[in-house]
């Protein structure tokens, strides 16, 4: 499928029944995952060395999530298949997605894994390390057909909750970033993957920190919004992670502090999608991720608003802005994006860590 084609799919998001666009929609992104879950090469390595003894390919690094050009896109690759196989009605993209998670997900691959982390206990703090935890999540919610590999992931979920509650308490600011270190989007994930797996004394540890680094937050300064390469919304990010944890009439206010120019005009510009000039520049192509990752956030808290605020009308409006322009910029003719924005818009599509029945 070239570039126009699946412009013109994307594009056609309002113009067939919700059902068979959102079906065909996810298809088409699971099959830009499954073209590179396995692919080697071009690979980005972050990777530190002690002696000569610790050079080696991708693939003997890490030996489960060595594709899709660097570690944390193959593990929210592999959480995109995990997602796919439970939702799809499509029994034959299923059983392709079940082939790759067997395929990287054995008890061997995953110790190998365990070698690495047991030598670099912070590494892909917190971005890559939220997106394992997620996946592990999503394993236990396939059921019984997920058994064996979250078994298999199972000492590696434990080892990295133990190395995210450390994390956690040497974070005594938060990372107000729009990339990978940003650490309310992180919280956000590592939160919802810690309610699934029931472990509640991270749960705990993550709603106290929350609450400690964001709770006073206020004026936010949207005008700044977004730096070149973001692909996540400091503000946004910060309130998608409160809208978890505050109840609804506490999230309302809180979000009047951070947010005061939220229109209740829901026909009222407001927070303009961004471009992407450059689809094939992998910094730039982070402008197509930003505007999934907004289009989802705004959604959530919308939704978390509830129908009787005014602000929402205009937050969901905005949402919809930012999911057709994200969408319609995806380009699989491009590696920069085509390796990583599959996982966006999958996310966005299925209801993000939310679980939708399958």
């Amino acid at each position: 499928m070239n570039a126009f084609q699946i412009t013109e799919l994307l594009s056609a998001w309002n113009k067939k029944t919700a059902m068979n666009q959102h079906s065909e929609t996810i298809s088409l992104l699971a099959n830009l995952i499954l073209d590179c879950i396995h692919r080697e090469y071009p690979n980005q390595i972050r990777h530190s060395l002690s002696s000569d003894d610790d050079l080696a390919p991708p693939r003997e690094l890490h030996p489960a999530f060595f594709g899709s050009y660097d570690w944390h896109s193959a593990v929210h690759g592999h959480w995109s298949l995990a997602r796919v196989a439970r939702v799809t009605p499509d029994e034959t993209l299923r059983q392709r997605c079940f082939a790759a998670l067997d395929a990287s997900l054995t008890s061997d691959k995953i110790e190998g894994e365990l070698s690495y982390f047991r030598k670099r206990p912070y590494f892909e703090m917190p971005y890559g390390i939220a997106w394992l935890l997620l996946l592990s999540a999503e394993l236990q919610a396939i059921g019984n057909t997920g058994t064996r590999w979250l078994s298999a992931m199972k000492p590696l979920s434990a080892l990295c909750i133990e190395n995210g509650e450390g994390y956690l308490k040497r974070l005594s600011q938060p990372v107000r970033s729009g990339q990978h270190d940003q650490s309310a989007f992180a919280l956000g994930l590592m939160l919802d993957a810690s309610r699934i797996l029931q472990a509640e004394a991270f749960e705990a540890a993550l709603i106290a920190t929350a609450l400690r680094l964001y709770e006073r937050d206020h004026s936010a300064a949207l005008h700044f919004e977004p730096s070149n390469h973001d692909f996540l919304s400091p503000a946004l990010g910060a309130s998608d992670l409160m809208r978890r944890i505050l109840s609804r009439d506490h999230f309302a206010d809180w979000l009047t502090k951070l947010l005061p120019q939220v229109p209740t005009n829901p026909h009222q510009e407001w927070f303009p999608p961004v471009h992407c000039s450059d689809p094939s520049d992998g910094h730039l192509s982070h402008r197509i991720g930003l505007n999934l990752s907004r289009s989802w956030m705004l959604t959530a808290i919308g939704n978390a608003l509830g129908t009787e605020d005014p602000r929402t009308p205009c937050l969901l409006t905005t949402a919809d802005q930012h999911r057709n322009e994200g969408l319609t910029s995806i380009d699989p003719q491009h590696y920069a994006g085509a390796h990583w924005l599959g996982t966006f818009g999958i996310y966005l599509l299925t209801g993000g860590s939310e679980l939708p029945s399958g």
